[in-house]
């Protein structure tokens, strides 16, 4: 339990608490993009955790410790273990991950310059698949 009362966890704790009243303070929000921001932080601690459990749950016949010291003794099976895991927690990571989708609507000010770059495109690639509009 003394672990959890270093001056290093002090320090990161009481920064950490600075940080989030600097930003409470000085939002113009009244606290609202504040707010923002830390859901935005939270959500991918969230997603980590759930990638954590599902992988407790997954391979609840192994301990990482264990591994860690076997890998120490001998490097071969237990890193290619361990390799093994950390490709299952990634894949798992990335179920919880969003995707980046494109907007479906072409902003006014783009559409401007559509023409000059659909000349562009037929100027240098006349044989691409899909031409722009």
């Amino acid at each position: 339990m003394s672990e959890w009362f270093r001056k290093r966890n002090y320090f990161l704790v009481g920064g950490s608490f600075l940080v989030v009243l600097y930003l409470y303070l000085t939002d113009p929000n009244g606290g609202a993009m504040t707010a923002i921001f830390l859901q935005q932080l939270a959500t991918p601690v969230i997603a980590v955790w759930f990638a954590y459990l599902a992988r407790k749950a997954l391979f609840d016949y192994l301990d990482m410790e264990e591994l860690y010291a076997r890998a120490k003794e001998s490097s071969i099976g237990a890193a290619i273990t361990f390799a093994g895991i950390c490709i299952v927690f990634f894949g798992l990571l990335g179920l919880f991950g969003s995707n980046a989708k494109a907007e479906g609507i072409i902003p006014t000010k783009a559409a401007i310059y559509l023409p000059t770059v659909k000349a562009e495109q037929q100027a240098l690639w006349v044989d691409h698949p899909k031409n722009l509009f």
